[in-house]
């Protein structure tokens, strides 16, 4: 009974709010595209600059002993925050156009540093990318999209509220219950920060 109520309401909310979730995709794979045309178009100082760095990080990693614990407080800082900021924007009335914005930057962040890897290490690049990118991305992407629309959507719900004079009502149930949304895909998101932690620094060694 209670999974065929979950899947009722994930069905609505789907239904309800396809357009955003179209919205937040295509904002994330104009980021990719972006991402790949600005690796594209780099400049051969700049391009190989960052090529050495690269390089150099790789052979660092599959030489010294990895650091976990650094690494969890790193993925963590680099999701978190951002997770927070797309919550913190929800809250407001004019937070729709940077929550579309962020998810711009996240794709970009995604396109460039894969198409990095494969450019600038070839075969080892694309083996990178795919055993030590992408699988965590595929649990964060999907989190930041889901949360991306839910801040849109609340964020809608407080404007059409606030015109018709009805944001006072149950305001703080209503931002509990995005609350709680918001702490269950940072639940889920561990699953990501776990892989990024133990898993990808194990992957970068064996291929360096």
């Amino acid at each position: 009974m209670k999974f065929q109520i979950l899947r009722e309401a994930t069905a609505k909310h789907l239904q309800d709010n396809l357009w955003l979730y179209v919205l937040s995709a295509v904002c994330m794979c104009t980021g990719v595209v972006l991402g790949v045309y600005t690796v594209k178009y780099m400049n051969g100082f700049d391009k190989s600059d960052l090529l050495s760095y690269l390089t150099s990080f790789v052979k660092s990693d599959g030489a010294k002993n990895i650091n976990y614990y650094g690494i969890f407080l790193e993925t963590i800082k680099n999701n978190i925050p951002v997770m927070a900021v797309i919550w913190f924007l929800g809250l407001t009335m004019i937070g729709i156009p940077i929550i579309l914005v962020i998810d711009v930057i996240k794709g970009f962040t995604i396109g460039f540093t894969v198409t990095f890897f494969v450019n600038g290490l070839g075969l080892k690049g694309i083996w990178i990318a795919l055993l030590s990118i992408i699988p965590q991305n595929i649990i964060y992407i999907p989190c930041i999209m889901i949360a991306s629309v839910i801040g849109m959507e609340f964020s809608f719900r407080l404007i059409r509220d606030n015109s018709k004079r009805m944001w006072t009502k149950s305001i703080s149930s209503k931002i509990f219950s995005y609350t709680v949304f918001f702490i269950i895909l940072n639940v889920v998101m561990i699953v990501g920060f776990l892989f990024e932690t133990y898993i990808t620094p194990s992957i970068i060694r064996a291929v360096a």
